[in-house]
């Protein structure tokens, strides 16, 4: 059994640095700006909804490069992956998929509860669709 260490292929390693560098800014993002909701609401009221909409910017920027890069990923997977690799692929467009959603909502989202839940089910698929990502990385 052969062990050896190879290096991805340039083009790879640029559609897989795009792909991790959205999801730095889509699920960073999303947790960053958590976190400063409380700091923000001391300081002024309205301030997590205009740094959402600053954000909002970039972060679908990140969303729909995550989509893009993403498909050019599954352009690579051998025709022969395993039936448990294809499930798991399966699971992460759906739960992408949920994300975008869940965030779209978020976005229109009007009582402070229902922003707090669209939020966190942004974030936490946000979260759950890199592990997976991880996973089918190997």
């Amino acid at each position: 059994m052969n062990n050896t260490a190879q290096l991805t292929s340039a083009v790879d390693s640029i559609r897989l640095s795009l792909h991790i560098f959205g999801a730095c800014i889509w699920v960073g993002g999303q947790f960053t700006l958590a976190a400063l909701v409380p700091l923000l609401k001391k300081f002024n009221p309205e301030a997590p909804r205009i740094a959402a909409k600053g954000f909002n910017k970039i972060g679908w920027v990140a969303f729909a490069a995550l989509i893009v890069t993403g498909m050019w990923n599954m352009a690579d997977v051998p025709d022969d992956a395993s039936a448990g690799y294809q499930r798991v692929l399966g699971a992460k467009m759906m739960i992408v998929l949920l994300s975008g959603v869940a965030a779209f909502v978020h976005t229109k989202a009007k009582t402070s509860k229902s922003i707090a839940m669209w939020g966190s089910v942004s974030g936490v698929t946000a979260l759950l669709a890199m592990y997976l990502g991880v996973l089918l990385a190997g």
